[in-house]
């Protein structure tokens, strides 16, 4: 992982109370130096309703010469009701097909939905994923799979690691992210049994010590490095296990915001890549 072959992403989450629309979002994302941004689906929508258009959107990605990576979705692929299920992966095509005309790779696939439901099998997630698998296959969009810190069902990396033994396809990628694995006692060693290549984007972000990483919530978040993660671990375990995708900032802190989403897009990728350079020139 040479500094010259790193790229970097900002999610949107980042910057989302700063009074942005999406095309401004990019446009402050491209000018801060970011080579990727993560758009929510929730913001393409709103931009959608309000006449914009997919083509109009694409265009603005690249006049900033910016890319889309991976998009933002909460389709319920896993649960357990077969009716919401259907809808779900009919949502999912939708979704799949809108990425595609934004030359968007992958879509985040997490346990919405079943965060609540500890004793549902990971059999059955499992195939559930294959269904989606099925579902979106011919689109040339992958889904992400994800795991969720506060989830009682896929909320850690073992269990992740578990649905890709279940799943038994090579193709199936990984979404990882500091703080959810924080939240789960191990998570940060067993990143390195994985393969580079089973990781499809990692979510860079720290957070505050604390007696109990599990009482932290999302919006407690804080920039790479002013917190207590052993990011130089886990950076030089994704060298070593040969990660080569792109790092993406994800916060969620309102406090960071008031300063407005040019200096947290900046400051946030200053950041970034202070910790994430320091492994690569180890």
């Amino acid at each position: 992982m040479q500094e010259n072959t790193v790229d970097y992403c900002l999610n949107t989450s980042t910057i989302r109370n700063c009074g942005l629309n999406i095309q401004e979002k990019i446009q402050v994302a491209a000018q801060a130096g970011y080579q990727g941004i993560e758009l929510w689906i929730s913001e393409i929508d709103d931009y959608l309703k309000t006449g914009g258009n997919l083509s109009e959107l694409k265009a603005t990605l690249d006049q900033n010469g910016i890319g889309a990576p991976n998009l933002i979705a909460f389709f319920q692929w896993a649960n357990p009701e077969s009716e919401r299920r259907t809808k779900a992966l009919e949502e999912a095509r939708s979704i799949f097909e809108m990425a595609l005309k934004l030359d968007c790779t992958c879509v985040a696939a997490p346990p919405a939905g079943i965060t609540e439901m500890p004793d549902l099998p990971l059999e059955d997630i499992a195939g559930y994923y294959k269904d989606l698998l099925k579902a979106t296959q011919d689109t040339g969009v992958k889904p992400l799979l994800e795991f969720w810190g506060h989830s009682k069902i896929l909320g850690s990396l073992a269990e992740a690691m578990q649905m890709l033994k279940l799943i038994d396809d090579p193709e199936v990628l990984l979404l990882a992210d500091v703080f959810h694995m924080a939240k789960t006692e191990g998570s940060f060693e067993l990143l390195g049994e994985l393969k580079g290549t089973q990781i499809g984007l990692f979510h860079v972000n720290d957070y505050p010590d604390t007696p109990d990483i599990r009482q932290l919530t999302d919006a407690q978040r804080v920039y790479p490095g002013d917190g207590v993660a052993p990011l130089r671990q886990i950076f030089d375990t994704l060298k070593r296990i040969g990660y080569s995708g792109m790092f993406s900032l994800e916060l969620f802190n309102k406090e960071y915001e008031e300063a407005g989403a040019e200096q947290v897009a900046r400051t946030g990728l200053e950041k970034m890549k202070q910790v994430v350079e320091a492994s690569s020139s180890s």
